[in-house]
């Protein structure tokens, strides 16, 4: 019985630090990696939701990505995450196999920009990233966990979310071959 208030104990101080920056990278780890299970489906008429952040006095907006008449992986990312950071391989690997028909975005969120701009240059990531989003796009999309990979269609309809490893280019593909040929 002590074991179980125990483990209850520690699942619920994961949880209410899942929220915070302040969050240690292990708390977050665990909290992102029961929230991994499975991904949502969402009704393919939601529309994406705009926002906005500016950095070094340049202003980008999702919609600057989405319904453009491309698919778009969305990841929202801290450079802080553990969880983040072991998704960002098979990211790059979807941008390198697909980056002619697909987008893929950063969405550099509860970040300090230096803190992202330095762990873009160590993993090396290739894609465009939106930097210093902060709390925009996780109000925007009610997001209370990171890593939160989104898929938006072509025209900007949100098609999957809670997307992880190789499920990602699994859903690019059947994203894809739903596309009618142009």
């Amino acid at each position: 019985m002590m074991r179980k208030v125990v483990y209850l104990l520690l699942a619920t101080m994961a949880l209410a630090a899942c929220n915070k920056k302040e969050a240690q990278p292990n708390e977050a780890e665990q909290v992102n990696e029961m929230q991994a299970e499975a991904p949502s489906m969402l009704k393919p008429t939601d529309r994406f939701v705009d926002f906005s952040a500016t950095y070094k006095g340049t202003t980008q907006r999702l919609s600057d990505y989405v319904g453009k008449g491309k698919p778009v992986v969305a990841d929202f990312w801290a450079s802080w995450c553990g969880p983040c950071r072991r998704e960002i391989p098979y990211l790059i690997d979807v941008y390198r196999k697909y980056g002619d028909k697909v987008v893929v975005l950063g969405i550099a969120t509860w970040d300090e920009p230096a803190d992202t701009e330095q762990a873009i240059a160590e993993m090396q990531i290739p894609y465009p990233q939106i930097i210093n989003a902060q709390k925009a796009g996780s109000d925007a999309y009610d997001i209370k966990g990171i890593p939160e990979i989104i898929l938006f269609s072509a025209d900007g309809k949100v098609l999957r979310r809670g997307l992880r490893g190789e499920a990602i280019a699994q859903a690019v593909e059947e994203c894809l071959q739903a596309q009618p040929e142009k």
